[in-house]
């Protein structure tokens, strides 16, 4: 008789998240990315699976990728930003990293940052010169999608 118990009171459980509609960790958010824009789009959306280019990854890689929320909303706001934090770690200069190898110049009208040696370090209209960790922590993303090496 226990084990029965046991085995209905999961079941229950079980039919419960499946009609509260869940679906596992929330890093596990498969969301549509927009390669060319750069912008990922949560399941449900108006341009989920929708844009000429893109494709499929997890919400937390998306993010470690530095591509930014539809509207700035994303679809597990604890998810992303664990994965921005890591992503700033990550990005932090070590006691052997020269300080100026991390420099960016972040785009303030797109919000776009470019490497030094690209076509656009510091030549855009408006714009400011910050660690890449920086750019990263206040929700840039980096030109092209490629990180600075």
């Amino acid at each position: 008789m226990p084990g029965r118990y046991r085995l209905s009171s999961l079941l229950l459980l079980l039919a419960f998240l499946w009609l509260a509609g869940w679906s596992g960790p929330a890093w596990a958010v498969e969301v549509w990315v927009n390669t060319h824009s750069g912008v990922y789009h949560c399941p449900g959306g108006q341009y989920y699976g929708a844009t000429k280019r893109g494709r499929f990854m997890a919400e937390r890689e998306a993010v470690q990728f530095g591509y930014r929320a539809a509207y700035g909303r994303p679809c597990s706001p604890g998810e992303a930003d664990a994965a921005r934090r890591l992503a700033v770690q990550s990005l932090a200069p070590s006691a052997h990293t020269p300080a100026d190898v991390s420099r960016v110049w972040i785009n303030t009208a797109s919000h776009v940052y470019h490497c030094p040696g690209t076509r656009y370090y510091g030549s855009t209209k408006r714009g400011r010169y910050a660690s890449e960790a920086e750019a990263v922590a206040s929700g840039n993303r980096p030109a092209y999608g490629a990180r600075c090496h």
